[in-house]
């Protein structure tokens, strides 16, 4: 199973093993708290450590919303409405603390050590019923994350799939594994299709599909997470049926990507053996 990227945890590039990402990252020639920045800030693991070029939108704000207004054939003023319902909507299922998509600045996230999230310390001290300055040096975490600019809108990374999928929030959900599932609204209004089930203790797989095809399932413990290798999004696809082929099609839509191959190695770095 892969985990999340951590600086000492093993990683996989090209085929060949790290015992962990600040030795990929001498292996390359780069700097490792560069590496990791990077890939905290949303690069993957290959622009990370440059073996890959990493892209940028050329167009700025308001022209990218022209682009894709007419490229959906609806109204421009609609786009940033559609994107800030579906933000907020996936940050209500992970039960994450809302703020404004159309803002380019930085949030403080505060998190405990059951995966749970706050807005602010001030929000953490009123819940836990403890000073600010204990929590700070307790059992607190504070992290920075980026809020969402358009670009980062308008493309979802495996990652970002997987954590709606294994978000340790999740387990705090009564509905969780419903029987009619959940629906999130990914980009280009694509529906992804959430079924849970759980396993044992606190441990279940997510299947997640679209148009009815489960595309793939996700085997979610506590220490981390990972794809399963007989997922229809591994299969060759001279071997998929034509439905099979549409329903990838569209979470490839859903993820606001056209590379199928850098799609797919997103993906194949979280896949189980």
């Amino acid at each position: 199973m892969t985990f999340h990227v951590s600086k000492n945890k093993q990683v996989e590039v090209q085929g060949q093993v790290y015992n962990s990402l600040s030795a990929a990252a001498r292996a390359f020639g780069l700097n490792s708290d560069k590496v990791l920045e990077r890939i905290r800030c949303g690069w993957n693991i290959y622009e990370a450590l440059e073996i890959v070029e990493r892209k940028l939108p050329t167009m700025n704000y308001q022209d990218r919303i022209k682009q894709f207004a007419a490229q959906e054939k609806i109204k421009p003023g609609s786009v940033g409405k559609r994107l800030s319902l579906r933000r907020r909507r996936i940050r209500e299922w992970l039960n994450l603390p809302s703020h404004s998509p159309t803002r380019h600045s930085n949030v403080l996230i505060v998190t405990d050590s059951e995966g749970s999230t706050f807005g602010s310390l001030k929000e953490a001290s009123a819940e836990k019923g403890m000073h600010r300055s204990t929590l700070k040096n307790g059992c607190l975490k504070l992290v920075k994350v980026k809020k969402y600019a358009f670009e980062s809108e308008m493309s979802i990374s495996a990652e970002s799939l997987l954590l709606l999928c294994a978000h340790p929030n999740l387990r705090l959900k009564d509905d969780l594994f419903s029987s009619d599932g959940h629906f999130i609204l990914l980009d280009n209004q694509v529906r992804l299709h959430l079924f849970f089930r759980n396993t044992s203790g606190n441990e279940y797989i997510a299947f997640a599909s679209i148009d009815g095809v489960t595309l793939f399932n996700v085997n979610c413990a506590t220490n981390g997470y990972g794809i399963f290798s007989n997922s229809i999004l591994f299969r060759n696809a001279t071997s998929l049926k034509p439905h099979e082929k549409t329903a990838l099609h569209n979470l490839m839509r859903g993820c606001a990507k056209q590379n199928w191959e850098i799609f797919m190695g997103d993906f194949v770095k979280y896949k189980m053996p």
